[in-house]
């Protein structure tokens, strides 16, 4: 195996780790009153400034907190790759993106409780996954199965 390759998968190997050490960080200060007003306040600013308008009245509007409540609860509030419990945050991601199957927005077949750590590796897999040609379709066609054995390889 070439060198830059041995030090690519090392780089992002650390990068992983930063990035779950964050989590972890970030989620044992949201376990304080202090740490709830901040992330909430975090939320407000990126709905306002990161999200687009669309995006935004959907994951406001009655009809998306109702999908969101109903998947919660028929998942057990546990992440479908990594079995952990889902205590914090209601993460109901769309396992073909919002963006590329518009669509299926709201069907439940579309939808799974994960965790933040594998959210956060599915939503770098997805960006890496759209760089590609042809990425947002083979977005909007990979399998439940397919993103699960993805994120498990990462998360070894």
């Amino acid at each position: 195996m070439p060198q830059g390759v041995d030090f690519c998968d090392e780089h992002k190997q650390a990068d992983m780790e930063r990035k779950q050490a964050y989590i972890k960080q970030r989620d044992k200060a949201k376990s304080t009153v202090k740490g709830k007003q901040l992330a909430a306040s975090h939320m407000a600013h990126y709905n306002h400034t990161a999200r687009d308008e669309q995006a935004n009245a959907f994951y406001h509007s009655v009809q998306w907190s109702r999908a969101r409540d109903y998947v919660y609860s028929r998942d057990l509030a546990t992440c479908q790759v990594c079995a952990d419990a889902v205590t914090d945050r209601k993460i109901v991601d769309h396992i073909h993106p919002l963006k590329v199957a518009p669509s299926e927005k709201l069907d439940k077949d579309n939808l799974w409780v994960l965790c933040y750590r594998c959210h956060n590796i599915k939503t770098q897999l997805e960006e890496s996954i759209k760089s590609h040609p042809n990425g947002n379709n083979k977005l909007a066609h990979i399998s439940r199965g397919w993103w699960q054995r993805a994120i498990k390889e990462k998360i070894k």
